[in-house]
């Protein structure tokens, strides 16, 4: 029996277990104060795009999600918590079939404090778009969802809180392995002598363990956060790992194989929230410093100033947020050559820069690398203005969701346009809607993915 056979055997033993235990509870075997709640969804859906080659219309990414979550506690001193999903389908042209344990962590809780351990998605930061103080918890940026939330990824961990007052408290996170983020590189169409390998688990290096501590307050209407970040940033860089170049031929032909490889930062950063009137205000400031120099490695970013300040405002049925968003490179030097995504190298060009005394070809593609993950993390310019925008209203009492949201930046001229409707016909049964589309202007992050990203998306989801 194949290991995903195992693990179907062992959830199908779980659920009638786990069912029996609610029910003892639902006829009072078990002492009131101890509750055990099981519960979940079943999904299924598509994403549809049209192929730039024939304009005909293809699914590249269909799902079929089941998902079995567990609240377990007795009220007061402690909770647990488990989230376990799996996914059959495919995902841009690929088979995919996969359990996921999202979340599965136990809280004790003291008079004044509480200790969380193991698998948990904890999320720093009040904006509604860009977030720069969430630093502990990767997301799959690729993942195939009508739930957005699902991008999210959780890391093993210890988290500790401790409530002195009732205006302050402390939270100390502890990650002692690295998990990666998915970037939008997979899918990309690559050149032809490029290959790129992904982080595909835990990187349980001993030099590899990170840590964050946030201070919170609450006085007089206004929530606000100082954050400090030490270790390893959730999204890694691409690093040129190898390179070679065959001269035999009458044209030669490089060959370039690059990695995605982490790098460690500190974070600085300030949070608040408040209200002013109808109005809910929020924002978010950051200091991100490499330990190491983007000028001696190409994955590492350069240092970066971020600033984000946001608005909601309610209305009966209607729900507006807006969001402006930047940020400043302090050390900022420009690029000297292009990034190697994008297009690929002509031979003949590649022939004209090896005769030139002293070139050194592997140093140039390094540098495109470099240029690169400049464009990656919009730090090809000294500084970057963006805004986002979501209109959402209910209608007939609820059961219809309509909702627009974009983003754009205004440096980059990169843009998102994200409509979706979703239709809850009767309790526990829900229907999803909508559409992405990227654009932006050429080389650019969202021109180079558009073609895989831009979608039209329906999903249908049952709770129980």
């Amino acid at each position: 029996m194949n290991s995903i056979s195992l693990k179907i055997a062992a959830l199908l033993i779980l659920i009638p277990v786990m069912a029996k235990s609610q029910n003892d509870l639902s006829t009072g075997s078990i002492e009131e104060s101890n509750k055990k709640i099981l519960y979940g969804f079943v999904r299924g859906g598509f994403y549809s795009s049209i192929d730039d080659a024939d304009d005909k219309i293809y699914i590249p990414s269909a799902f079929s999600d089941f998902a079995l979550k567990l609240d377990a506690s007795d009220g007061v001193r402690f909770k647990g918590y488990a989230d376990l999903r799996f996914r059959y389908g495919t995902e841009f042209m690929e088979p995919v079939t996969r359990f996921d344990l999202r979340e599965a962590y136990v809280t004790v809780n003291g008079k004044t404090w509480d200790i969380s351990a193991g698998q948990k998605i904890i999320k720093w930061g009040r904006a509604d778009f860009t977030n720069p103080t969430q630093k502990l918890s990767p997301q799959n940026l690729l993942n195939r969802s009508t739930d957005h939330e699902d991008m999210d990824i959780g890391n093993l961990l210890i988290d500790a809180r401790w409530y002195p007052s009732p205006v302050f408290s402390i939270e100390a996170v502890a990650i002692p392995y690295y998990r990666s983020s998915v970037l939008l590189i997979e899918p990309l169409d690559l050149p032809s002598y490029v290959n790129i390998t992904q982080i595909e688990s835990l990187i349980t290096d001993k030099k590899m363990f990170t840590y964050g501590v946030k201070a919170n307050f609450q006085i007089k209407g206004v929530d606000f956060s100082f954050s400090w970040f030490d270790g390893y940033d959730p999204m890694p860089g691409v690093r040129l790992s190898d390179f070679s170049i065959d001269t035999i031929g009458f044209i030669p032909f490089p060959s370039a194989s690059l990695a995605m490889t982490p790098y460690k930062i500190k974070n600085i950063g300030f949070d608040f929230e408040t209200t002013l009137g109808s109005f809910g205000i929020r924002g978010e400031a950051t200091w991100t410093l490499p330990s190491l120099s983007y000028k001696t490695y190409e994955y590492v970013p350069c240092q970066e100033i971020k600033w984000v300040a946001g608005v909601d405002w309610m209305k009966g049925m209607w729900r507006i947020t807006g969001e402006y968003s930047g940020k400043a490179i302090p050390d900022f030097e420009p690029t000297s050559v292009e990034p190697f995504i994008g297009a690929e190298l002509d031979p003949s060009v590649l022939a004209t820069l090896l005769a030139l005394p002293g070139f050194d070809l592997e140093d140039y593609v390094r540098q495109q690398v470099a240029s690169f993950n400049r464009l990656y993390n919009y730090q090809l310019e000294k500084s970057y203005h963006s805004a986002g925008l979501r209109v959402e209203t209910d209608l007939f009492y609820g059961k219809l969701t309509p909702s627009v949201t974009t983003l754009y930046n205004f440096t980059s001229h990169d843009y998102m346009i994200m409509p979706e409707l979703v239709w809850k016909p009767v309790d526990g049964l829900s229907i999803t809607a909508g559409g992405e589309y990227f654009s932006g202007r050429e080389g650019s992050v969202y021109d180079i993915v558009d073609e895989f990203m831009n979608c039209f998306k329906l999903g249908l989801k049952v709770n129980f």
